[in-house]
C-alpha cells in the first residue's frame, strides 16, 4: 500500500501533504485577502510550490469550478506567517510530494544528522519510506530559514511492499524518546488517509483518521489489523 499518486488536471487527484506548482499567470484569480497578495505572487514567481491541505468546505456545488485548499508557511524572514489560499484546480501544472528524509539529512542541523540518519534506516529496516514536511521538508525546498533550535521534525511515514506495522511501532517507541530534535508526524494507513503514529503508541481505543476532505474517529485495533493483513497477503 502506498500512497496516492498526484496527477494534475481539471481536477486533480491529490491527497493531504502533496505539493503542487501553480502557474504564475493564475495568481490574480486566487481567492486571497489584499495583505497577501504580494507574499503569494513572489512565492508562485519564485518557483516554489504550496502544499494541499485539509478542505474545510465540503465539495464544489454543481456548475462551480473545482477549487483546492492550499497552504504556504512563509520563512522566519517574513515572519513565519502561515497563508491559507483556495486555488483554481486548473492552475495547478505540476506536484509532488516532499522531500525524502534520506535526502532532507544534509539541509539539517549538523548535531541532529546522525540521528535523523539512524531514523531513516530504522524506518527503511520496516519497509517503510520516509518524507519530511513541516520546517525541515520547507527549508529543503526552498533555501528559506525555517528551522530554529526548538524546530520538530515532522515525518510523513508511508508503507512499502513488505510494510510490518509491529516493527514500526516498535521503531516509533524508539523515536518517541528523542528531544533534540523532537520527532513527529503521521503513517499513511491507506491513500489520503494518515493517523499520528504518536497517538498509536498510547494504544487507544481509537485514532483520528486525517484525509484530504475527511476528519474522524475510527477503531484503532482494526487499522492496525488492515496493515497486518496487507503484510501477510
Amino acid at each position: 500500500m502506498s500512497r496516492r499518486a498526484c496527477v494534475p488536471g481539471p481536477e486533480p487527484v491529490l491527497a493531504r501533504h502533496d505539493l503542487v506548482w501553480l502557474d504564475p499567470a493564475a495568481w490574480p484569480m486566487l481567492e486571497l485577502p489584499v495583505e497577501m497578495r504580494e507574499h503569494v505572487h513572489g512565492w508562485i514567481a519564485a518557483g516554489h510550490p504550496a502544499v494541499v491541505r485539509r478542505q474545510d468546505a465540503p465539495g464544489n456545488g454543481a456548475g462551480a469550478a473545482a477549487t483546492v485548499a492550499l497552504g504556504i508557511p512563509l520563512p522566519q524572514r517574513l515572519g513565519r506567517r502561515r497563508l491559507a489560499l483556495q486555488a483554481p484546480a486548473d492552475a495547478v501544472v505540476r506536484c509532488g510530494r516532499f522531500p525524502s528524509l534520506a535526502a532532507a539529512i544534509s539541509t539539517a542541523p549538523r548535531r541532529w544528522r546522525e540521528r535523523l540518519a539512524e531514523v531513516a534506516s530504522l524506518l527503511g529496516g520496516c519497509g517503510a519510506a520516509a518524507f519530511v514536511y513541516g520546517s525541515l521538508g520547507w527549508q529543503r525546498l526552498t533555501g528559506e530559514v525555517y528551522l530554529h533550535p526548538a524546530s520538530d521534525i515532522d515525518l510523513l511515514i508511508a508503507p512499502r511492499p513488505g510494510f510490518d506495522v509491529d516493527d514500526a511501532l516498535d521503531a516509533f517507541h524508539s523515536m518517541a524518546a528523542d528531544v533534540s530534535p523532537r520527532l513527529d508526524g503521521e503513517l499513511v494507513v491507506a491513500p489520503d488517509r494518515a493517523v499520528a503514529w504518536r497517538e498509536l503508541l498510547a494504544s487507544p481505543d481509537e485514532v483520528l483518521l486525517r484525509g484530504r476532505g475527511t476528519l474522524s474517529l475510527v477503531p484503532a485495533a482494526p487499522l492496525l489489523a488492515g496493515l497486518r493483513r496487507e503484510r501477510a497477503a
